[in-house]
């Protein structure tokens, strides 16, 4: 009798591989992503991170809890998760700073923030020793001002407009005061808590820099069309260290693309989570060619003409 029940489950068994020759026996994976407040960066890396899921056509169950009301709420919501899926996104620059000190049970992923070293979130991109990995829009400053200082070569003075307790804000603040003292720059400020304050502070920046900087912060990425006023205004350019000001009428951004990002975000938590390469094995990917990118139409009107050893590496937008 006992022969006659295990001949029975292993034809069983047969008949289903043979019915279903795709299906698999392992337990599918589940990955939960998870960002507090509203960003239109971070919903670009998102969209290009489930696009790629999709290509791929791994078996994971993707969890969204997107936009959750308060960094407080993102944290207890991890926490609740990490117990029971199998790798965790943490997105934005606040999500990063969390991860840092999160001892995380299970992988966790960095995405749509600075760099996640600055941020705490781990020591090195190129071999993370902890449990997290990911991806960053972070661009060496060095670079930055490389293409700045070829489109602006008469430059002197450069201010940054920046959001008064965002996580990005010490970072861009460090990374372009240092490029400014390495060039001889003067280095000018504005850190707002508000838009009032934010359009105040870089009404009187554009009386004394030459350039002023759109940094990676929110509240200052929300408000570029006033900014784009301002510029016009006073004829001082836009350059934005974030992608999509350049559309919105900023003179220029060299900026990481934010899907590709969520593409790679996406290969990242694959080789993890499906395939089992440890952490250590996936470093934090970089962008590695960020887009270059100068509104003709305002370039025509500050009169700024882009130069030759950048046109090869340009995209215009009107």
């Amino acid at each position: 009798m006992r022969i006659a029940v295990v001949c029975g489950l292993l034809a069983s068994l047969l008949l289903a591989t043979v019915l279903c020759p795709t299906c698999s026996f392992a337990a599918e994976k589940q990955v939960a992503v998870i960002w507090e407040g509203k960003s239109g960066m971070t919903k670009r890396v998102h969209m290009g991170f489930l696009h790629r899921m999709r290509a791929i056509g791994s078996e994971v169950k993707i969890i969204n809890r997107m936009e959750l009301p308060s960094i407080q709420d993102a944290e207890r919501t991890f926490r609740e998760l990490e117990a029971t899926v199998d790798g965790i996104v943490f997105l934005r620059s606040s999500g990063a700073a969390f991860l840092g000190k999160a001892n995380p049970k299970v992988p966790s992923f960095v995405g749509g923030c600075n760099n996640p070293v600055d941020l705490g979130a781990l020591k090195q991109l190129d071999a993370p020793e902890g449990n997290v990995t990911g991806v960053t829009y972070f661009i060496p400053y060095e670079k930055r001002f490389e293409v700045l200082r070829k489109m602006f070569p008469n430059v002197k003075a450069v201010g940054i407009v920046l959001q008064k307790g965002h996580p990005a804000t010490p970072i861009d603040q460090k990374g372009t005061k240092e490029q400014c003292d390495r060039l001889g720059l003067a280095y000018h400020e504005v850190v707002a808590e508000n838009a009032a304050q934010l359009l105040q502070g870089a009404e009187a920046l554009a009386d004394k820099a030459q350039v002023i900087i759109i940094s990676s912060t929110g509240l200052v990425m929300d408000n570029t069309v006033n900014l784009v006023g301002i510029q016009n205004r006073k004829r001082v350019p836009l350059f934005s260290y974030a992608e999509g000001r350049a559309k919105l009428g900023a003179l220029s951004e060299l900026a990481a693309r934010d899907e590709e990002l969520g593409s790679m975000l996406a290969d990242s938590v694959v080789d993890v989570v499906v395939k089992g390469k440890p952490v250590a094995q996936v470093p934090v990917k970089i962008d590695p060619k960020p887009s270059l990118v100068i509104n003709d139409g305002i370039a025509k009107m500050l009169n700024v003409s882009v130069p030759a050893e950048l046109q090869g590496q340009v995209q215009l937008v009107q």
